[in-house]
């Protein structure tokens, strides 16, 4: 059994006409009109297959196929529509296309699922909309984790918070009627690009995630003195120069902490940022990604860069603090998302079952998957993307690839709604 790749690639390039950048790559954002247009598409789709259709308290879309176990926790499957400004036509919709197809080919076929299987559609995955940690927000809303306090204050590119963007979409949210009990939920599965060029280089069909490394991030400011650059250097209070020797430190510690953790200042602001000058201001952005529980705690992580700016502000005289860019309800690294190992197996075997080639792929980025982990039985399907290009106009997966994942996720569904014991 297969799924339909024309269909596949129809429903890729239908969903890629709502776009409020056409010829700049794609740009349909969380609570936009462009997202209303995807979302009436993707209800005309699922009003076709006779689904049970509805919205939760925070705008995410659902379609069920009933199963023959009522009242059965669900399969629930899918990822987001939303898109980046400027971004490409693959980054979750794969995930949401593939899904669709796959209650396609279910009702094509008469399938007798013995649980529910819920197609889920979410509109507000990426945090570029609103700003650094507060993408995923429809899984957040449906795990109880997301705050009235979040939509009250962060604010997009046109200066609308959540929630007033929200209310401008036609939703009055109304976060305890987003909430799903967890154990109405069977599995998760989310189908998603890879974002890397790990697939690609290594010839696989398929990636298979046996976790998702925890993210941290962390803001560190610096404070000098503006001064002339023929100021006498031992005069002189460069915030550049206390920020560099905490780059190298982030480096180094990272580096003795062994292969359960990375960690990468990668982005620097710097005032003013001129030849002429000795800056007087920079923030400097923290990335830590978690590999494992064991290697050091979020509580660790956070005193030890707090004790590296004071030693640092000692040496130099140039004032430092630290500001966390946690999720608010969560730690700061996450901890790892498992996945569900047995569900792994089972589509070890579909694959070769399907002749479709495979690796094990353990350094994804965030998905709604990565939120869902902690609550309910979880996986992730990753499928190739060209030279590892993401968020860009350029980003590509060929459909055959699209179509191939479809095939893999459509056999795990058959299989883990039939099982009566997972």
């Amino acid at each position: 059994m297969q799924t339909n790749f024309e269909r596949i690639k129809n429903d890729i390039e239908n969903l890629a006409k709502y776009n409020a950048t056409p010829g700049q790559g794609v740009t349909r954002s969380a609570y936009s009109k462009e997202d209303r247009e995807a979302r009436n598409y993707l209800i005309d789709q699922m009003e076709q297959l006779g689904l049970e259709i509805w919205e939760d308290g925070f705008s995410t879309l659902f379609g069920r196929r009933a199963g023959k176990k009522a009242d059965a926790p669900a399969i629930m499957i899918g990822s987001h529509y939303d898109s980046v400004v400027h971004g490409g036509m693959f980054d979750g919709v794969a995930g949401v296309v593939t899904a669709l197809e796959t209650m396609r080919i279910l009702e094509e076929i008469n399938f007798e699922n013995e649980y529910p299987i819920d197609l889920i559609l979410m509109n507000a995955e990426e945090g570029e909309t609103f700003g650094p940690s507060t993408g995923v927000s429809n899984s957040r809303a449906m795990l109880g984790t997301l705050t009235m306090g979040e939509l009250e204050t962060v604010k997009n590119r046109h200066g609308q918070t959540k929630l007033e963007a929200l209310r401008a979409y036609g939703v009055e949210p109304d976060l305890k009627a987003a909430y799903r009990d967890p154990k109405t939920i069977k599995h998760f599965i989310e189908l998603h690009i890879e974002q890397g060029p790990v697939l690609e280089e290594e010839g696989k069909d398929i990636g298979l995630i046996e976790f998702i490394p925890g993210i941290g991030r962390f803001k560190a400011r610096f404070f000098g003195e503006t001064e002339d650059s023929t100021a006498p250097m031992k005069k002189r209070k460069d915030a550049l120069v206390s920020a560099s020797k905490f780059v190298l430190f982030v480096d180094e510690w990272m580096k003795s902490l062994g292969v359960g953790i990375a960690g990468t200042v990668g982005k620097l602001t710097i005032t003013p940022n001129s030849n002429q000058f000795v800056p007087d201001f920079v923030e400097a952005v923290i990335e830590i990604r978690t590999f494992d529980t064991k290697t050091i705690s979020p509580k660790e992580i956070k005193d030890k860069l707090i004790h590296a700016l004071r030693l640092i502000q000692e040496e130099t005289g140039v004032r430092t603090e630290l500001e966390e860019m946690a999720r608010i309800n969560y730690s700061n690294p996450t901890n790892p998302s498992v996945m569900n190992q047995s569900n792994v197996e089972k589509m070890q075997k579909i694959c070769h079952q399907l002749g479709y080639s495979y690796q094990i792929i353990n350094n994804g980025t965030g998905h709604d998957a990565m939120m869902m982990t902690d609550f309910v039985s979880t996986n992730m399907i990753y499928i190739p993307s060209k030279n590892g290009v993401t968020h860009h106009p350029d980003e590509w997966t060929d459909f055959d690839a699209v179509k191939k994942g479809a095939d893999v996720l459509l056999h795990l569904v058959m299989d883990i709604s039939k099982d009566q014991e997972g």
